[in-house]
């Protein structure tokens, strides 16, 4: 079984994000077969909805801190992963079909992301959400921070960002994150039953329904997954960013030093 799970029915795809051990944190392995099976999908008439869940007690812990870490070229690295995350957001709203966020637990940094570049969201009654890139000396990627901006407003966003406080499903949904609210261990059945009813709706009006969407409110997605992808990449240069990992890996608060 790979790292990424596809699975299909009644009109359906279930992508599950599958490395259990590390909370489904992105690798670049993982980050290639979602963005080659999210392509797959955009244009299977028989899909009429997608959901995007992760496997075990997490949804997605963002990119793999000890990957980050080991790695002896982290611009080279950062960049790469990036550029994949990037292609798999630019995949999810060219989708001409809703996407779905099942979030099973947490969903933090890019796996925060992830779940604000789709359409929609279920979540677990115990999920916990963080923009974590500021613990550990970085900026966000994944279009954190635009959609986030564009969803939540220069304040909120700000406070969540700078912050990387957590986000209880509660807060959330509240705050216009997620749609929905699931019983502990059933945000995927949640989701599906939310699918069942989207799939009964007019495929070629959902889709223009969603370029429009597109059309107000990312424009420029693109162009701002580009400066994403080079502000973070840069930073992985840093001296902050290396005390940001280390002090992840030892379970320690980092001493930045603005270097």
């Amino acid at each position: 079984m790979g790292e990424v799970v596809l699975r299909k029915g009644e009109g359906t795809a279930i992508i599950t994000l599958n490395r259990p051990p590390s909370l489904n944190a992105l690798n670049t392995s993982l980050t290639r077969e979602l963005l080659k099976i999210l392509e797959s999908l955009e244009r299977r008439e028989e899909v009429k909805s997608v959901i995007i869940t992760g496997e075990g007690k997490g949804f997605c812990a963002g990119g793999d801190v000890k990957e980050f870490y080991q790695e002896q070229d982290r611009w080279s690295y950062i960049m790469e992963l990036a550029g994949i995350l990037h292609q798999c957001v630019i995949s999810i709203r060219r989708m001409p079909k809703p996407v779905i966020a099942a979030v099973n637990g947490v969903a933090s940094g890019a796996g925060m992301s992830l779940v604000l570049t789709c359409d929609l969201a279920v979540a677990d009654e115990k999920a916990l959400f963080n923009m974590a890139y500021i613990k550990i000396g970085a900026s966000p990627d994944g279009g954190g921070s635009l959609i986030l901006s564009r969803t939540l407003g220069l304040k909120r966003a700000s406070e969540l960002i700078y912050s990387g406080r957590m986000v209880s499903a509660q807060e959330a949904l509240a705050l216009g994150l997620i749609n929905r609210i699931a019983p502990q261990g059933k945000a995927l059945e949640v989701a599906l039953e939310m699918a069942r009813e989207l799939n009964q709706g007019p495929p070629l009006a959902m889709a223009a329904c969603k370029e429009l969407i597109n059309k107000v409110l990312f424009p420029d997605l693109e162009c701002h997954l580009e400066a994403e992808r080079r502000s973070i990449s840069l930073l992985g240069t840093s001296q902050d960013f290396h005390e940001g990992l280390e002090a992840f890996l030892e379970k320690r608060s980092p001493k930045f030093k603005g270097a």
